[in-house]
């Protein structure tokens, strides 16, 4: 399991390193709003548990290269230790991004606090209703087609009530501004 994290977080800092490589034209996204969904897969090590998903979003470049956004997301997880018992987990989040806006490949790095709900007892946010969460996430867009972002993400959810779990996929955009 360790090594298909690792392999995860290469294939990221690949690809973020590639963005430099590729450089086109500079661009502000200032006053742009982005909206997108966010498949991919979770994984709680520790637990062996994992599964997979997606995320509804939006997002609003407030400043040139800084966004607000919020998210909702479910994913569908097995238990690997009784069988694959099945599971869902379901989060809403808010928080910050910061975009490097100057490429057509549009790095990002962002902080976000979550609220965590499952239907399984045996998570400890279960018990007292819901978890509370800071998410950490890397994301690398291209932006290369009017009005839509193709890109990979990667998030570490550091659960306060539970143990941690990551998150990494695609993502799928439609943004208002012109690139």
């Amino acid at each position: 399991m360790n090594n298909s994290i690792a392999n995860i977080v290469i294939f990221l800092m690949f690809v973020l390193c590639s963005a430099w490589t590729g450089a086109k034209d500079a661009v502000a996204l200032e006053g742009d709003w982005e909206v997108g969904m966010s498949p991919g897969a979770v994984i709680m090590p520790s637990r062996d548990i994992y599964g997979g998903g997606a995320e509804l979003f939006a997002r609003y470049s407030v400043l040139d290269g800084l966004d607000i956004g919020v998210g909702a997301g479910a994913y569908g997880a097995h238990h690997g230790d009784d069988g694959g018992h099945a599971l869902g987990i379901y989060s809403v989040r808010a928080g910050v991004m910061y975009a490097l806006d100057i490429l057509q490949w549009v790095p990002r790095a962002g902080v976000h606090i979550s609220s965590i709900f499952s239907e399984d007892d045996r998570f400890s946010w279960h018990r007292g209703g819901h978890g509370m969460g800071i998410d950490f996430d890397i994301q690398v867009q291209y932006r290369g087609i009017r009005h839509v972002g193709i890109g990979v993400f990667f998030c570490y959810r550091l659960v306060f009530t539970d143990h941690d779990m990551m998150l990494a996929g695609l993502t799928v955009s439609w943004i208002s501004g012109e690139f």
